[in-house]
């Protein structure tokens, strides 16, 4: 049983052009998440994607791997679907590249859950919301799970909605849960990814997830303790840059 990570580098970004490669305390964001998951035991491959060739020769400056892809790929999961005869891994990791802050020890704790059980197409990481701006903000995506850790539906909104209940005092009942965008991948999954149909669902909510969901695919999740920021609009680069001067 193999592991890949592919990072999926847009520097296209709408929200935040040129995101990847902008800099992060003397690095660029796509440095940071190149460097962390090089440095994890366990897994075979590292693997940058992107549309652009100066993503390309930055990341091959660094001594990194990078294969060029579609401009047209809609999602980081379509950008792998496309370069998926050039990875080993019988098990394929998404990091995007804009994570700086992705926990490497999560990455090994899916890698071990893997091995002990298959019983999923997708894998990924759900954490404990406790803070009101994470639950109202529509940058951090939220999900919801039946009892045997299946996710159901994933959301920019805070669901599930609590009837009869101040939306202030929704954190009390320990119901809301985020999703942080990590996803191990069975490779099947990505070999079929592309020629799937288009989803309305992913569509209205501009989540690539719910394009598996909707096809019916099993997504099971895995409890994080840790909040790791992505970083989506400029107010995030800056947030970012302030945690990093901290450490």
């Amino acid at each position: 049983m193999e592991f890949s990570i592919a990072i999926p580098a847009r520097l296209g970004s709408i929200r935040l052009p040129g995101k990847v490669l902008a800099d992060l305390c003397g690095k660029p964001v796509l440095r940071h998440v190149w460097e962390r998951a090089i440095g994890i035991s366990g897994v075979g491959e590292v693997v940058v994607l992107t549309e652009s060739e100066k993503v390309q020769r930055a990341v091959e400056s660094w001594g990194g791997v990078c294969h060029m892809t579609p401009e047209t790929c809609g999602s980081g999961t379509e950008r792998i679907g496309t370069a998926i005869g050039k990875l080993r891994g019988d098990y394929i990791f998404n990091v995007q590249g804009d994570e700086p802050f992705f926990d490497g020890e999560l990455i090994g704790l899916m890698v071990q859950r893997t091995r002990k059980r298959q019983d999923f197409d997708v894998l990924t990481p759900i954490f404990p919301i406790r803070d009101n701006k994470l639950l109202e903000s529509s940058n951090v995506v939220k999900v919801i799970t039946d009892y045997s850790d299946r996710a159901l539906y994933f959301s920019r909104c805070p669901v599930p909605f609590i009837r009869d209940c101040p939306q202030e005092q929704w954190l009390s009942r320990d119901l809301h849960r985020g999703h942080l965008g990590i996803y191990l991948y069975r490779r099947e999954i990505l070999e079929k990814f592309c020629q799937l149909p288009p989803s309305p669902l992913a569509a209205a909510e501009s989540l690539e997830q719910l394009r598996l969901l909707q096809m019916g695919h099993c997504i099971r999740t895995i409890v994080a303790e840790k909040f790791a920021p992505a970083i989506d609009v400029p107010e995030d680069l800056i947030f970012a840059r302030k945690i990093l001067s901290r450490r």
